[in-house]
C-alpha cells in the first residue's frame, strides 16, 4: 500500500504502476470482470478455468514483469465475473409470472413510505422453485418489518421490463428482476435478528426527535430527518423536485459528503481535547459505522464507509498512501463484498466522481487558486484585512468551481442513461450548498448527542430549529436556481451501453493526463469527450 520510495513524491502516474496507486492493477479488472458478467452473463466454468490458470501463471513468470501485467488483469477480470455471478441471485430474463402469489422473502431492505402507509424495500425469495434467490422490489401494507426479517407475502407480481426506465431502472440497477406491489404480510417464518431491531427502534426513535423544533415547522423537520437519516423519501414533494431538478439531491443521501463532514467535525473535536490520535480515528470509525447501521445500512452509506475507513489507514500509517491508492483499495473491497454494486448508479457515479475530484479537481484547483506574485510577495500584515478577505473568497470559488465542474463532468454520461435527465446547475448551485450543508450536518450531530440527556433537551431542540432553518433557506436557494431555464438536460442516449462507455473513456483520460500541469487541459480534454458524446449518442 505504501510508497516504494517515501521520500519520491515525482513519480509519475504511468501505466507500469499507476504512480502510486498500484491496487488500480486490482479494482479496474475486478470491475470490469464484475460488469462483463452483469451484461453478457458468460458461463462460469471457463471463467474459473482461465481465472486459475492466469493465477498460476502469475506465480511461475514473477520475474517477467509484462507478462505478470496482462495474467494479472486476466484473472482479475475472470474471477471477478466468476464472483459477481455466484454472488448475484439468477438473472435469466422470465417470460412471465402468475399475476398474484404468494412467496416467502428475506427482507434485506426496508422504509417506510412518507404518508405512513405500508412499506417499500427489497428482498430475496427463499421459495424453492423457478424463483428461488430472485432479488425482487417490495410494496407492502403493514407495519415495517426490521432488516433479515423472512415474511410470508402475497400480492401481485410482475416482471421487470427490459430496458427499463425511470424508477424500474433503479430497482433493474439493484440486482432485480421482479416488483411485488399491493402486497400484505401473511406471517413471520424466522425474526429479525436484535440487532436489526434494535437499529429499527433507533431510527425511529431519531427521527421523531429531528422533526422536534421550538416552533412549528413541519417542512423543516423532515428536512432535517431526511438530511441525517438519508431518507429522501421524508422531503416534500416540492423540495425534493427541486433538488433532483439541480442534481444536488446528493445532500439528503448518506454519501461520502455525510461521512466526511461528521468525520471532520469529530476529529476536530478530538484534537481540540488533545486525544491520541490512532485510538480516537478508531473509535470515529466504529461511531460511523453504527450509524451507518442505524440509518439502514444503505449501499451508498456503506461505500462510504469503507472508503473513509481505506483513506483514513492510508493516511494514519508511517508513510502515508496516496489518496488514489486508498480509494482503489476501498473499491476492490466494495467489489469483493458486494459484487453486484458495479451494476449500480450510486457505486459507478460516487466512484467516477470521487476519481475526478482527485485526478482533476483538486489539481486544477491547486493550479487556477494559487496565489498570484502579488500575493506571495506582499506581508502579510501590509494587506488590507477587505483584501485578504477578497484573495480567500477567490481561492475558495475557484477551488469549489472546479471540483464541482469535474465532478459534473464525469457524472454526465451516467446520469443521462440511468435518469435521462442531468442538471448543470448543479456546477453552481453545488458551490451555495454543499458549504450550507455542512452547517445543519454538525447541528444535527450535536442535536442527537444531546438529547440523551434531560437536562440539555430544551439546547438539542434549538439546534434542531437552527438547522431546519439553514435547510429552509438551502430549500428555497434550490426552487430559485431550479427556476433558471436550460439548466436541465434531457435526453436518451442510444445505444445505452453509450454512456458506460463514455464513462470509461473519461477513467482513461483521468489516468492519463494525471500528471497534466495545466488545469485548461485537466477540465478541457474531459468536457470535449462529453460533449462529443452528447453530440453523437444522445437523442
Amino acid at each position: 500500500m505504501a510508497r516504494t520510495d517515501p521520500l519520491d513524491q515525482t513519480d509519475p502516474l504511468k501505466p507500469a504502476r499507476f504512480g502510486h496507486a498500484p491496487a488500480l492493477w486490482l479494482a479496474l479488472p475486478l470491475l470490469v470482470g464484475c460488469a462483463w458478467d452483469a451484461y453478457a452473463r458468460p458461463d462460469i466454468l471457463p471463467l474459473l478455468w482461465f481465472g486459475g490458470v492466469s493465477t498460476l501463471g502469475l506465480w511461475l513468470f514473477a520475474q517477467h514483469e509484462h507478462v505478470c501485467r496482462y495474467l494479472l488483469i486476466c484473472a482479475g477480470i475472470c474471477w471477478g465475473g466468476a464472483w459477481h455471478q455466484a454472488k448475484l441471485p439468477p438473472q435469466v430474463p422470465l417470460s412471465s409470472v402468475r399475476a398474484y402469489d404468494e412467496l416467502s422473502v428475506r427482507v434485506e431492505t426496508s422504509a417506510p413510505r412518507r404518508t405512513g402507509e405500508g412499506w417499500t424495500g427489497l428482498g430475496i425469495v427463499t421459495d424453492k422453485g423457478p424463483l428461488f434467490r430472485r432479488r425482487l422490489a417490495l410494496a407492502v401494507k403493514g407495519e415495517v418489518p426490521a432488516r433479515g426479517a423472512e415474511l410470508k407475502i402475497a400480492g401481485h407480481l410482475s416482471v421487470l421490463p427490459h430496458p427499463s426506465t425511470g424508477y424500474d431502472a433503479w430497482i433493474a440497477s439493484q440486482g432485480a428482476t421482479l416488483k411485488l406491489s399491493g402486497g400484505r404480510t401473511l406471517g413471520v417464518l424466522e425474526p429479525p435478528g436484535r440487532f436489526a431491531v434494535w437499529c429499527q427502534e433507533k431510527q425511529r426513535y431519531l427521527e421523531q426527535w429531528l422533526r422536534t423544533l421550538p416552533w412549528t415547522d413541519d417542512d423543516g423537520g423532515a428536512l432535517l430527518a431526511a438530511t441525517m437519516l438519508g431518507r429522501t423519501s421524508l422531503l416534500p414533494a416540492d423540495a425534493k423536485a427541486a433538488f433532483a431538478a439541480t442534481g444536488t439531491l446528493h445532500l439528503f443521501a448518506i454519501s461520502g459528503l455525510h461521512i466526511a463532514g461528521m468525520a471532520a467535525a469529530l476529529i476536530w473535536a478530538a484534537r481540540r481535547l488533545h486525544l491520541p490520535e490512532k485510538p480516537t480515528g478508531i473509535a470515529i470509525l466504529a461511531l460511523l459505522w453504527f450509524y451507518v447501521q442505524v440509518t439502514g445500512a444503505s449501499p451508498s452509506s456503506l461505500r462510504a464507509w469503507i472508503m473513509a475507513a481505506f483513506l483514513w489507514a492510508g493516511q494514519a500509517g508511517e508513510r502515508a498512501t496516496p489518496p488514489l491508492q486508498s480509494l482503489a483499495l476501498a473499491a476492490a473491497a466494495t467489489l469483493l463484498w458486494s459484487p453486484e454494486a458495479s451494476s449500480d448508479p450510486g457505486f459507478q457515479l460516487s466512484y467516477l466522481a470521487v476519481l475526478a475530484i482527485f485526478l482533476v479537481g483538486l489539481p486544477a484547483a491547486e493550479q487556477l487558486a494559487a496565489p498570484t506574485l502579488a500575493e506571495r510577495l506582499t506581508p502579510t500584515e501590509a494587506v488590507p484585512l477587505l483584501n485578504r478577505w477578497g484573495w480567500r473568497l477567490r481561492r475558495a470559488t475557484l477551488s469549489g468551481l472546479c471540483v464541482s465542474l469535474a465532478a459534473t463532468i464525469a457524472g454526465t454520461p451516467l446520469t443521462l442513461t440511468y435518469f435521462q435527465s442531468t442538471s448543470w446547475a448543479g456546477v453552481f448551485a453545488n458551490l451555495i450548498l454543499v458549504p450550507l450543508s455542512e452547517i445543519p450536518l454538525v447541528l444535527g450531530m450535536a442535536s442527537l448527542l444531546c438529547c440523551s440527556w434531560p437536562a440539555l433537551l430544551p439546547l438539542a431542540a434549538w439546534l434542531n430549529g437552527a438547522a431546519a432553518a439553514t435547510l429552509d433557506a438551502m430549500s428555497a436557494c434550490t426552487q430559485a436556481f431550479a427556476q433558471i431555464p436550460g439548466l436541465v438536460l434531457q435526453g436518451q442516449p442510444h445505444p445505452a451501453a453509450s454512456g458506460p462507455a463514455c464513462a470509461a473513456l473519461l477513467v482513461a483520460c483521468f489516468l492519463a493526463q494525471a500528471e497534466t500541469k495545466s488545469a485548461l487541459r485537466l477540465l478541457g480534454v474531459p468536457a470535449l469527450l462529453v460533449l462529443a458524446w452528447l453530440l453523437l449518442c444522445v437523442r
